[in-house]
């Protein structure tokens, strides 16, 4: 939504203007009577007119933030007509009273109808002036967002690119390897958890989001090569209910924060590493006890990528929290037919 302190203060300058232009159209109508009032009728129109558009543009304001057009049109438009329509009668009522007392013309029955009406039309008219600013200020910021979700989108695209390489090699290779060590259940197990990983990592470069679903399989085989590599230094706990399987996440964005955490914490017997994974109602998280190392040429890259890629399919943020001697990074799940 685009903020209500959009207003061009240049436009106040069509205020006199156009109030020498409701002048001039009520001369033209009903003529005037005493050419030496014409000041006080400049002045009477032009204060006439501040009211009108002063006050348009406080409803306008109110209206797109509280009603925005995208999210609540009927209501916005059959408030907008209420609004403006009892405002512009109360400002008429107003200046009948001022021009009977300040300006001692009395404006005779048959008069008031028109008068109102070409009020109206007036007042109609201001307000389309201001939602058409809205609109082209809410077109700017909306191209402006768009264009910065693209760009996230494509630097994603670009860093997924850079860490593929030849699959035909990489499986044949792998193939191979399995042939060679397959008295070893152990390293077999580790080749082949590696194989399904690596071939999912290829896979999820078509994909914008994965069901949940997918992504605990690939998690599930990333934790074992880890643990395989670790042993029972390192010890994860997930509590995932199947419930949540329909929703969707980014694909290898879970991997990342558990990538993460195994990369920036030391890992030992005596300082194990306790990884977390748990939904919370429409969120998924990821936690671990922090015991920082140093990460040489560390850049935080991964969690701007998942944050930059979750713009693009929903306001809701990545949160990220180091409280208590733990870090956590909760993930929404969205809800989306793929």
């Amino acid at each position: 939504m685009i903020t209500t302190n959009y207003y061009n203060k240049r436009l106040l300058l069509l205020i006199p203007l156009i109030g020498l232009l409701i002048l001039a159209i009520f001369v033209l109508s009903y003529g005037l009577k005493e050419v030496d009032i014409l000041w006080k009728q400049i002045i009477y129109s032009i204060l006439n007119t501040t009211l009108i558009w002063l006050g348009c543009i406080v409803i306008v304001q109110f209206l797109w933030k509280k009603y925005p057009w995208e999210q609540h049109p009927v209501i916005h438009l059959v408030l907008e007509i209420l609004l403006i329509t009892a405002y512009t009668l109360l400002v008429s009522g107003l200046n009948y009273a001022f021009s009977t007392r300040f300006l001692h013309e009395q404006i005779a029955g048959e008069e008031i109808g028109p008068s109102i009406v070409i009020t109206l039309l007036i007042t109609y008219l201001i307000t389309a002036i201001h939602e058409g600013v809205y609109f082209y200020q809410q077109w700017k910021y909306n191209f402006s967002k768009s264009v910065r979700l693209e760009r996230d989108n494509m630097e994603a695209r670009y860093e997924a690119l850079r860490a593929q390489i030849n699959p035909h090699f990489l499986f044949n290779s792998l193939n191979g390897l399995v042939n060679v060590v397959e008295d070893n259940k152990q390293a077999v197990d580790y080749i082949r958890n590696l194989s399904d990983l690596l071939r999912y990592m290829l896979k999820s470069n078509e994909k914008e989001l994965v069901l949940l679903r997918d992504e605990m399989a690939v998690l599930d085989n990333y934790i074992k090569l880890q643990q395989l590599r670790f042993r029972n230094n390192l010890k994860v706990d997930i509590d995932v209910s199947e419930s949540h399987f329909h929703y969707a996440v980014p694909p290898l964005s879970l991997q990342m924060l558990v990538e993460n955490a195994i990369k920036h914490n030391a890992i030992t017997q005596s300082k194990p590493l306790h990884i977390e994974i748990g939904t919370e109602k429409d969120t998924i998280f990821v936690k671990n006890n922090l015991q920082k190392k140093e990460v040489i040429g560390s850049t935080g890259q991964g969690l701007k990528n998942i944050s930059g890629r979750y713009r693009l399919f929903s306001a809701k943020p990545v949160r990220v929290e180091e409280t208590n001697g733990y870090f956590k990074v909760t993930l929404p799940l969205l809800q989306v037919e793929l």
